[in-house]
């Protein structure tokens, strides 16, 4: 079984689709890749080239395929959302919530980010973050440089959160200021496209990397791919590049993300 923790109904170009034929693309590139399921994550802004969140639950339906996170717009009525939010998780319809720091000029450590943490603590579900740098844009990276995640993750020890893209190209860093935090994870989204491999210092770099994670932390690794943004076969690869036995290979591509996500699957 595989499940891609971290993906977006989305496409990529000028030409304009309509995003239910864009799930249709979806589904059959998880199907020639062996993908089971799907965690989708919506955009946190209304973008017709991705699904927001009211787009997304239309998209998906009642497809068994397809798990769902939630988001927030930071510089949008906060409790208001959270609102929302608690309603969508006591209905089990999303499984985690999505920050996107970075892509909005905010730190994890902003103080109306608190609201968002509490509400993920008191229902035990996950905050995800956006980390590393933007195409054409390094400079964005430090509104998500995982020091701010590091205070985030010591000042809620129960809070689980994972990171996204292992704040690349500087994943060397990521790992060092992070490993011993049990409480924070990662997923594998992004860390096999060929801009962020090349950035970081090439495969077999990431690969180390990924790999003394994953031997440190076995429980705490998620396949991801970033789809459309980013190729499924390569990440598939990453994580037989790894050359893990069976049963830690399993918890990479989909135990984790069960028990993590607590997705009614087994």
């Amino acid at each position: 079984m595989k499940i891609d923790s971290h993906l977006h109904i989305s496409y990529l170009g000028e030409k304009k689709k309509n995003l239910f034929d864009v799930k249709k693309e979806l589904l059959e590139s998880m199907k020639q890749f062996g993908i089971d399921y799907s965690i989708a994550i919506p955009d946190n802004v209304p973008n017709p080239q991705c699904a927001d969140t009211e787009t997304m639950f239309k998209i998906i339906g009642d497809d068994k395929q397809f798990f769902s996170m939630g988001t927030v717009n930071i510089f949008q009525d906060i409790k208001k959302q959270i609102l929302n939010l608690e309603s969508l998780i006591k209905a089990k319809k999303i499984c985690a919530i999505k920050l996107f720091p970075g892509h909005d000029p905010f730190y994890p450590t902003d103080e109306r980010c608190h609201l968002i943490y509490t509400l993920c603590v008191k229902h035990d579900i996950p905050v995800v973050f956006h980390t590393g740098a933007n195409t054409g844009d390094t400079d964005c990276a430090k509104y998500n440089d995982p020091k701010y995640i590091v205070e985030i993750a010591e000042k809620y020890k129960t809070l689980k959160i994972v990171i996204s893209h292992f704040f690349w190209p500087k994943m060397e860093y990521c790992y060092e200021i992070t490993k011993n935090l049990k409480n924070i994870y990662y997923d594998t989204s992004a860390m096999a496209d060929p801009e962020v491999v090349e950035a970081t210092g090439g495969w077999d770099e990431v690969v180390q990397i990924l790999k003394k994670t994953v031997l440190l932390k076995p429980d705490n690794v998620l396949f991801g791919t970033d789809w459309p943004m980013c190729p499924v076969d390569k990440h598939i690869q990453l994580i037989k590049d790894l050359k893990l036995d069976t049963k830690t290979e399993e918890k990479i591509f989909f135990l984790n993300a069960i028990n993590l996500y607590k997705l009614e699957i087994l």
